[in-house]
């Protein structure tokens, strides 16, 4: 037997409140994208193979074959990785993709949020284990303690018509791990300091951005998306330097905006940034985006409809 796992990737808008002074922190927001994607296979094997050029997966691999006592009968592919360390939410896709694979491989009865759990992914936003499980756009709720994980509170697809042009600069992509953690201890600290309560970007959403996404109302969508996004920048300036991550971000969502684009914002931490457009305007908007990122050093430009399935698994006998 052999299975295939495709993910879908994500586009991270941000977090809603920092403070945690209503007892629960964090509180995120995204949708899921078809590409980039994740693939690996999983097939008969009479020892453990493990073959990938990511260390994670040996790791993933060898914690859900000890937690849940799998006998390792089985070889693992990684067939397309997403860029790691990008924005796009390569970490939670490989992770998840290696566990539901091996799951359906032997059968073994656990659940893909169990798995997150496992595998140490969740532990501030849901937003990556909803795309993989869901698709579609997501809202999570944040965390009221460390260890639990953030309960889904909206999920909604996306208009299939509408389409994502992503950038992706030839930028540092140092804001992982460790490093990550010490900027929101120190983001969240201050935050706790101030008196300001962070409520803009849930007004945005809950008025402007959910309201825009069930009417289809692209226009308003993107104008709602790119306020939203200033909103989470002002909160995250202390630790990135300002309300984009990089000078170079900062151009490149100003450039979306003025040839087009509906919407535009930082995915995470980036590099990548993206815009909302349709598909009658994308490959124009494509185009002059690859010209910009040339200007300014070069990089990648990905265009993705949305994901509103998840991730799927194809078993082949």
């Amino acid at each position: 037997m052999k299975v295939l796992i495709k993910t879908p990737s994500r586009i991270h808008l941000g977090f809603l409140d920092l403070r945690g002074d209503l007892g629960r922190i964090y509180g995120s927001v995204g949708f899921a994208i078809k590409y980039p994607y994740t693939l690996i296979s999983i097939q008969d094997s009479d020892k453990l193979e493990i073959h990938s050029d990511d260390k994670r997966v040996f790791t993933y691999v060898k914690n859900i074959i000890n937690y849940f006592k799998i006998t390792p009968n089985f070889r693992v592919d990684v067939l397309k990785y997403i860029p790691a360390h990008v924005g796009l939410g390569s970490g939670t896709q490989l992770s998840l993709a290696v566990a539901y694979g091996i799951s359906i491989y032997t059968g073994a009865q656990y659940s893909i949020e169990e798995a997150a759990k496992i595998l140490g992914r969740g532990k501030r936003s849901g937003i990556g284990i909803y795309s993989f499980k869901y698709g579609g756009f997501i809202v999570d709720g944040g965390i009221s303690k460390e260890g639990e994980l953030p309960p889904l509170i909206f999920n909604y697809k996306f208009p299939e018509d509408w389409v994502i042009v992503i950038g992706i600069p030839n930028i540092e992509r140092n804001i992982h791990g460790e490093y990550e953690v010490i900027l929101f201890n120190k983001l969240i600290a201050r935050l706790k300091r101030e008196s300001l309560v962070p409520c803009e970007a849930s007004r945005i959403l809950l008025m402007s951005m959910i309201p825009a996404l069930i009417k289809k109302d692209i226009v308003s969508f993107g104008e709602a998306i790119t306020r939203f996004e200033v909103e989470v920048g002002k909160m995250f300036s202390y630790v990135q330097g300002g309300i984009y991550r990089s000078p170079i971000i900062q151009k490149g969502i100003e450039f979306l905006l003025s040839n087009g684009a509906y919407g535009s914002g930082q995915s995470s931490w980036g590099p990548a940034f993206y815009g909302i457009t349709d598909k009658d305007n994308y490959q124009k908007i494509a185009d002059k985006l690859k010209s910009f990122l040339k200007s300014y050093g070069g990089g990648d430009i990905i265009v993705s409809s949305p994901n509103n399935e998840g991730a799927k698994a194809l078993i082949l006998e």
